[in-house]
């Protein structure tokens, strides 16, 4: 099972690691992760509110995962992917949403989906790829196929 420390270990091994924030930006990530639902015990919450990671280097060929801070980067994102993609209020949209889609974290679950435009019906049916935790993401999305 995938756990912080792994994927703590894989952040500090990539060529471009991922930074810490600075306390002030913890907590104004924390405030609006919660105000999106995220719960404080998830893998999520933990990674985001600890790490910068847009800036780290990552799996080559997939979209790029974007922070919650700067806010203009991260909610309007968000709220675009409720409002035009009609995706259910419990999932958040934090890669680019470049070519249609993107992934997606389930606040309920810890889970994340790899969506598409006009798989909808799919998400809401638990059937498109995903991945059972957060960790177990990011420990692919920070590996080379390569390396695994």
């Amino acid at each position: 099972m995938s756990s912080f420390n792994e994927v703590e270990v894989l952040l500090s091994n990539r060529e471009y690691p991922a930074i810490e924030m600075k306390p002030e930006h913890k907590l104004e990530a924390k405030t609006i992760l919660l105000n999106y639902g995220v719960k404080e015990d998830s893998g999520f919450f933990k990674i985001y509110t600890k790490y910068l990671l847009g800036s780290t280097s990552y799996r080559s060929g997939v979209d790029e995962i974007v922070d919650p801070l700067p806010t203009r980067s991260f909610i309007p994102r968000v709220k675009f992917a409720h409002e035009v993609w009609g995706v259910p209020k419990n999932y958040i949209l934090f890669s680019t949403g470049e070519g249609e889609g993107g992934y997606f974290y389930n606040t309920e679950d810890d889970s994340v989906w790899n969506f598409q435009m006009g798989q909808i019906q799919q998400l809401a049916d638990g059937t498109l790829p995903h991945w059972d935790s957060f960790y177990e993401f990011m420990e692919w999305y920070l590996t080379d196929e390569n390396d695994a």
